[in-house]
């Protein structure tokens, strides 16, 4: 008969494997199975996250950060141990015991994590499912996308409320959490066989927003207590945005472009200016951002610069709060993010995000051909 230990070790070995297995298993038929995607996966993947979010709502700090940091003091307390066993019994056994169950505990994260959301970088693209068409634009195109989008920034940016130092303000946090769960809400009203039905709660602060900040991390869900986490860093004008794009994780866009559309789609849909601007701020700078030509930058960047002094120092003020969090964290965060999203199926890594420029551009298109010649 085998020794107890072992057959320990052995059963967290083959237990571990089946987990990794049954999540490839998983993986594989909603990303080869459209109907099964849409019509069993997220509908599921939704639902759970939709209670789970509910469920934790009770707390205005994010339960994810409280487990994280309970999981890591478990981690380190158990390899304390199994070394101290290691050394008086003179024995590997201790050691290997806690990584089995370092192996086993990785592994059952990772089903659980493919089984509550992670397949859902893997369902049917939202392009294909509004009916888009994207594909390889002219430049011109772009440049045109972009100045639509500028059109709004300069609108909404008056409508904003500011104090007397013209700084965008709406309450902050606390004031637009729950406008951005109320115009997720009435986004899913209009396109109720895009989202189905799932709960929306406000998404909440990070309390580690310090720590998020040096590694550039704006925001984050959390599939295993669906909470939306959002870094208090960005100003008024950047946070709906960045509120929308998280809840739009929650609700199953996993893909970075697909989130960043939802999130578009969700700020213009709330009736508040700030969300609106913000919404317009997003779309106008990935667009910004993808052109090539010096000569449509320019002409965008005097125009903003021109009519609207204020957006001109919302971005700066943002980007000053982002700056005093600066670290060599960042570089890694970023590489390490990268690899995450490619793992996952997206090419184009942290570049992802600004794919949504085709599907703005599709948008614009097809607006264009609404309102005639």
């Amino acid at each position: 008969m085998l020794p107890k230990r072992r057959v320990h070790l052995i059963l967290s070995v083959t237990l571990s494997a089946a987990l990794l297995i049954a999540a490839v298993l998983l993986t594989a038929a909603v990303r080869h199975s459209g109907a099964f995607a849409q019509s069993v996966y997220l509908p599921f993947s939704r639902a759970v996250s939709g209670l789970l979010g509910t469920l934790f709502s009770f707390s205005s700090y994010t339960v994810a950060e409280a487990l994280l940091v309970t999981a890591a003091a478990a981690l380190a307390g158990c390899l304390i141990r199994s070394v101290v066993h290691t050394v008086r019994e003179r024995s590997a056994m201790p050691l290997l015991l806690w990584l089995s169950g370092v192996v086993l505990s990785a592994s059952g994260i990772y089903f659980l994590f493919i089984l509550l959301w992670g397949g859902t970088y893997h369902a049917p693209k939202l392009e294909s499912r509004l009916g888009l068409r994207t594909g390889p634009q002219e430049e011109e195109m772009l440049f045109q996308t972009a100045s639509r989008h500028l059109e709004d920034v300069l609108l909404y940016a008056e409508l904003v409320p500011r104090n007397a130092d013209g700084e965008a303000g709406a309450g902050g946090f606390s004031a637009l959490a729950p406008e951005s769960a109320r115009a997720m809400k009435s986004l899913m009203a209009r396109y109720p066989e895009l989202f189905g039905k799932a709960a929306v709660s406000p998404p909440k602060r990070a309390f580690s927003y310090p720590v998020l900040g040096m590694l550039g991390i704006s925001g984050i869900y959390v599939p295993f207590t669906g909470e939306a986490v959002v870094n208090t860093i960005s100003t008024d004008p950047f946070l709906p945005s960045v509120m929308c794009h998280e809840l739009a994780h929650r609700l199953g866009f996993a893909p970075e472009e697909d989130a960043n559309l939802v999130a578009y789609l969700a700020c213009m849909e709330s009736n508040e200016p700030i969300f609106r601007y913000s919404g317009a701020l997003m779309a106008f700078t990935y667009c910004y951002n993808a052109l090539s030509s010096q000569q449509y930058r320019s002409l965008l960047w005097s125009r903003l610069a021109e009519e609207s002094e204020e957006t001109v120092d919302d971005y700066r003020r943002n980007r000053e709060e982002w700056v005093k969090y600066e670290s060599p964290l960042r570089q890694a965060a970023e590489a390490v993010n990268n690899a995450y999203l490619q793992s996952m199926g997206q090419a184009d890594g942290v570049r992802s995000y600004g794919r949504v420029v085709d599907m703005l551009i599709a948008l614009y298109i097809e607006e264009q051909a609404r309102s005639g010649p």
